[in-house]
């Protein structure tokens, strides 16, 4: 991508545009936070404090990119009014998503943190996590509306249903994440002392305490939603292989769209696994080993795919216009 744009600058401009490309652009501040998450995973233990000062640096900097994000690329896509081109909705999710990572981010970084730097993190986490997610209900109810009336999408987008799975993954991951943090980070009489100002001794139950079990009540009827749109997809998606008589040949080919199974996905698990310890179901976890290695196995896959694909300039290649029957220009 970088060798497109530096090649013909104007190019950037056009994928921005583009109803097909748009939406790819926040998935690049996705993959910042990742890498941010990772940097506190695996680095934390391996360096000096001056890596906890770099880190909640990189958190409110990534707030404010999410937020300037979520903000300008909705209104751009509002304004240039993309939906006319775009019918398949939940790639409208895509410009609220960095703002929903906020919260996972925030369980994550915020477990090495100082208690008078964690609690804002917690809060900002919490407050970008619940944008979000309700940004998302908007468009789940414009998807569900037009999979009623319109039916499934096409072949070729029917992995991208899988988009549906994250929202209320990560959601539940953010939630469960940020609660097990707060009871190691916050004071005793945290937000409750404000209902309860006669008294300062501490009470027997701690807000955090709270948190945790709404959270985790909050996290498994989430879960429920994401399996629901799960299956929905797989089904679908399966539904279009040829070896179960899906219509057209070659429809359900290799492409980008493939790795919409990852990364929606990969939170689904996650939520799963958090499920699982909250609720000290062995069960749960043993399942969670299961999905683990399929989700693997899914991801290893895809990658193998993509880069077939590009081996064989069936993807990220240039195509020449062509007429279908009916004149039309594909």
């Amino acid at each position: 991508m970088g060798i497109r744009f530096i090649s013909k600058p104007s190019t950037l401009k056009e994928s921005f545009q583009s109803p097909q490309e748009t939406h790819f652009f926040p998935t690049c501040v996705l993959a910042i936070a990742t890498i941010i998450m990772g940097i506190s995973s695996y680095g934390t233990s391996s360096c000096g404090p001056w890596l906890l000062v770099a880190l909640r640096v990189l958190f409110w900097l990534y707030v404010a990119i999410a937020i300037v994000v979520a903000i300008f690329h909705n209104w751009y896509l509002y304004h240039s009014r993309m939906a006319n081109w775009q019918t398949f909705a939940l790639l409208r999710l895509l410009p609220s998503f960095p703002a929903m990572l906020s919260g996972t981010m925030a369980s994550v970084l915020t477990s090495n943190q100082p208690v008078h730097h964690a609690k804002p993190m917690l809060i900002g986490g919490t407050t970008l996590q619940g944008f979000g997610f309700l940004m998302s209900l908007l468009v789940y109810a414009e998807y569900v509306f037009r999979a009623n009336k319109d039916g499934l999408p096409k072949p070729l987008e029917r992995p991208e249903m899988f988009i549906a799975v994250g929202p209320w993954s990560f959601t539940a991951v953010a939630l469960i994440g940020m609660a097990q943090v707060a009871v190691e980070k916050w004071p005793q009489r945290y937000i409750i002392s404000v209902a309860d100002t006669s008294s300062s001794s501490p009470t027997s139950v701690s807000a955090a305490d709270i948190a945790l079990v709404m959270a985790t009540l909050s996290a498994v009827f989430m879960w429920m939603m994401a399996f629901f749109f799960f299956c929905i997809a797989a089904i679908s998606t399966i539904a279009a292989c040829r070896v179960f008589k899906g219509k057209g040949k070659g429809e359900l080919g290799m492409s980008m769209a493939w790795w919409s199974m990852v990364f929606p996905n990969t939170g689904f698990t996650l939520a799963t696994i958090d499920i699982g310890e909250a609720l000290q179901s062995e069960g749960i976890l043993w399942v969670t080993s299961v999905m683990t290695v399929l989700q693997v196995t899914a991801w290893l896959s895809v990658a193998v795919g993509m880069i077939w694909g590009v081996w064989n300039r069936e993807l990220l290649w240039p195509v020449e216009v062509e007429d279908d029957d009916d004149g039309k220009g594909r």
